[in-house]
């Protein structure tokens, strides 16, 4: 056990080390690093970024539970990065900001860029505190620390070594973090494989019945797979300030769209072999909880030494989408709210970024204290961020095209994202009593049963068409009179 702690005291510590070596740096290196960075670490980056807490012990949960559909979280997000390469990578990087907000700013101006900010930054910290749930679930899990004490130590290393280190030192460290995640994963696949009873010939036996089936289960129907996903899953894959990071970091546009091309077909097979490492995991150890599937295996499975290596790959992959999140949530935090309402200069905004980031931390950490699984910690931040900023985002390239006015964009974020605030609360309960009965009828016929947070998404889209158009109307009243 001494020696599997030390693996991983060994990682962390060189992790913080890392951080703390880029602790001096530039605005422009901590927010976007520079812009220096090629095709192999903008892509690793990407991939990484995306292999956090939901795509790997979340996604291994998912294949414990339900089998092989539950790699379509992952799957959906391979797909969502296609249509951003092909339409939106390029023409994102060529704006050359450092924020996601800054491009609403561009399009509609101050008043829709900062509630998209606070929206972000507010559901951002339900994605960090997913990440710090899986990294002290593992913890908790391996080494039988007490839930409270290991996420006080995962939380205090992914703070100091993003509030160190900035964008520049996670990109930096990106390829070889995804490199010990892939030898991680690959090993315990193996051990896994080899550790149920009969695998040559009753292995099969013993996956439950439709754990196998694809691309829809009894667990996962076709209004799954066409609806839910695509738009609470996809759309942030999309869409995502996170991923939208590495994009601001590349080094010129055709780097960027290289890519994202190259992370969506990279994804796919480790989407697959996470989820077929719940699968053996359900066939070894049935009965335990789906959250507990990778810890338990890796605590009774591997041997020492192995262990603390295996525990610190998957902590890679934690950490990765850790530290991206953090930093990005605390820059559109400083950069979009702060610095607007307060005259700055770059070394001044970069104290906001940095005190913003213990800010979000310490939230997420409160967040993560609540133990809430890591896809339902997930699933309550994407719904809150796909219902208040995506639709304006996306319609911001379009803006001419569609007439779209800053009023419109003002009020589809903020109408959005309170309905996806309202849509959470008490798992939907509150939202329900609004409706009423007849209502509750009429929105599940209309969105389907998950319409709670769908319909943050269809009240964005009409919000702002339908005050868009009544905005022109009214300039053109008033010119004519």
């Amino acid at each position: 056990m001494l020696v599997d702690l030390a693996a991983v005291a060994a990682y962390a510590l060189a992790m913080l080390y890392v951080g703390w070596r880029s602790r001096r740096q530039t605005g422009e290196s901590y927010w976007v690093a520079e812009r220096q960075f090629g095709t192999g670490r903008i892509s690793a980056s990407l991939i990484i970024t995306v292999f956090g807490a939901s795509t790997t012990m979340g996604v291994i949960s998912l294949g414990y539970s339900r089998g092989l559909t539950g790699a379509w979280w992952p799957l959906t997000g391979a797909l969502a990065l296609f249509p951003f390469g092909i339409f939106f990578a390029k023409r994102v990087r060529g704006l050359a900001v450092y924020t996601l907000p800054d491009i609403l700013r561009r399009a509609y101006g101050e008043r829709v860029a900062i509630p998209a900010a606070l929206m972000i930054s507010i559901s951002w910290c339900g994605v960090v505190a997913a990440q710090m749930i899986a990294g002290a679930r593992l913890l908790e899990g391996v080494f039988e620390l007490g839930y409270a004490p290991a996420l006080a130590l995962v939380a205090a290393v992914f703070v100091l070594y993003s509030f160190w280190g900035g964008q520049l030192s996670v990109v930096r460290t990106d390829s070889w973090q995804l490199v010990l995640f892939v030898t991680g994963l690959l090993v315990c696949l193996m051990m896994v494989t080899a550790a149920i009873p009969g695998a040559g010939v009753d292995g099969p036996a013993l996956i439950p019945r439709g754990h196998m089936r694809f691309p829809v289960s009894p667990a996962f129907g076709w209004y799954d797979l066409l609806v839910y996903y695509p738009l609470i899953v996809g759309l942030p894959f999309l869409v995502g300030p996170d991923l939208w990071s590495r994009v601001f970091c590349a080094k010129n546009e055709a780097v960027a769209q290289r890519s994202v091309f190259t992370a969506a077909v990279v994804i796919v097979p480790i989407a697959l072999a996470l989820t077929l490492l719940g699968i053996l995991i359900r066939a070894r150890f049935p009965g335990i909880q789906p959250d507990s599937a990778l810890p338990v295996a890796i605590g009774q499975l591997l041997p020492v030494g192995i262990r603390g290596l295996i525990v610190a790959g998957f902590l890679a992959a934690v950490m990765s989408s850790a530290d991206t999140t953090l930093v990005t949530a605390s820059t559109i935090l400083s950069l979009n709210v702060i610095s607007p309402l307060r005259s700055s200069d770059d070394a001044q905004r970069l104290v906001y970024t940095k005190a913003s980031l213990i800010v979000v931390g310490f939230v997420a950490w409160v967040v993560a204290g609540f133990e809430q699984g890591i896809i339902a910690a997930l699933l309550l931040g994407y719904t809150v961020y796909v219902g208040g900023v995506v639709v304006p985002t996306l319609a911001s390239f379009y803006r001419d095209r569609l007439a779209l006015t800053g009023t419109g964009a003002m009020w589809a974020v903020i109408v959005g994202g309170v309905t996806a605030i309202v849509g959470e609360v008490g798992d939907g309960e509150l939202i329900r009593t609004l409706v009423g009965s007849g209502g509750n009828r009429l929105l599940e016929t209309l969105l389907g049963s998950r319409y709670a947070s769908i319909l943050p998404i269809a009240l964005s889209i009409l919000i702002l068409v339908l005050v868009s158009r009544l905005t022109i109307h009214k300039r053109r009243g008033d010119t004519t009179q």
